[in-house]
């Protein structure tokens, strides 16, 4: 297990004091590139080798509240590269005594550039077999129809691609899409905050993209303690009108 201690530092604080959403997928992938660097497998090691880190699914849940500006924390990560062409990777965010606060998986695949196809990682990064691995249970959840009977009332906001989304490969940074659908999402974010998400990443996103997020919240899974929305992006310029990615998100009372 790779384990990297850190600190909230000020620009990661958000107007509730704690640590922003964003900041912490960054923190996340982060502390992916650095331990995967550490096994002859980082973001630019693979690219001079003709390859690119391509994300497919994204699970993560917020236990309990973030830590706190100026408060440390620990995130610990594995992988697990025996599911084919994928491989999965495990995050564990805790107080520095242990306490469990956030937990997350992911999955991925190691893209041949120039074939514009999968390899397999095991074939291609062999010191990753070596250390930091754990076996990983390979289901993610279901995300739900956004269009299925049970969705209600779409609320639809609109993002052009900035310059600063993009990520090294030139496409929307991960991290990015969960900034959208947060700030899309129909609520007093003041008095709501997330509990729960899921991302599935179909295609990637642009300098130039203009993309709609659909945000359908979940009537028969409303309650006076949790909401729940599922959201799709969609692309238009660039994009041509295709759905990139959908999420499902569960909303719970802000906890202080």
């Amino acid at each position: 297990m790779y384990v990297r201690e850190l600190t909230v530092l000020p620009s990661d604080a958000s107007c509730h004091g704690e640590l922003k959403l964003h900041g912490l997928l960054n923190h996340l992938q982060d502390t992916a590139s650095l331990a995967a660097t550490g096994l002859e497998g980082g973001p630019t090691q693979v690219l001079a080798r003709g390859y690119a880190w391509v994300l497919l699914r994204y699970e993560v849940e917020l236990l309990r509240r973030l830590p706190a500006m100026d408060e440390r924390f620990v995130v610990k990560t594995f992988h697990d590269m025996n599911h084919g062409y994928r491989t999965l990777r495990v995050f564990q965010v805790e107080t520095p005594s242990g306490v469990p606060l956030v937990w997350a998986k992911t999955s991925w695949l190691l893209l041949d550039l120039a074939a514009g196809r999968p390899v397999r990682p095991a074939a291609h990064l062999p010191e990753f077999l070596s250390r930091d691995t754990e076996p990983i249970d390979p289901d993610f959840r279901d995300i739900p129809d956004p269009s299925g009977p049970d969705a209600g009332e779409v609320h639809e906001t609109v993002y052009p691609v900035r310059f600063h989304d993009l990520d090294a490969n030139g496409h929307v940074n991960n991290a990015v899409y969960f900034e959208w659908i947060f700030e899309a999402t129909p609520l007093d974010l003041m008095a709501w905050g997330p509990r729960s998400i899921s991302a599935s990443f179909r295609a990637s996103a642009k300098l130039g993209d203009v993309l709609t997020v659909r945000a359908h919240e979940f009537e028969g899974a409303q309650t006076d303690e949790g909401r729940t929305f599922v959201y799709e992006i969609a692309g238009a310029g660039h994009g041509s009108g295709r759905s990139l990615t959908t999420f499902s998100c569960s909303w719970g009372p802000y906890r202080s």
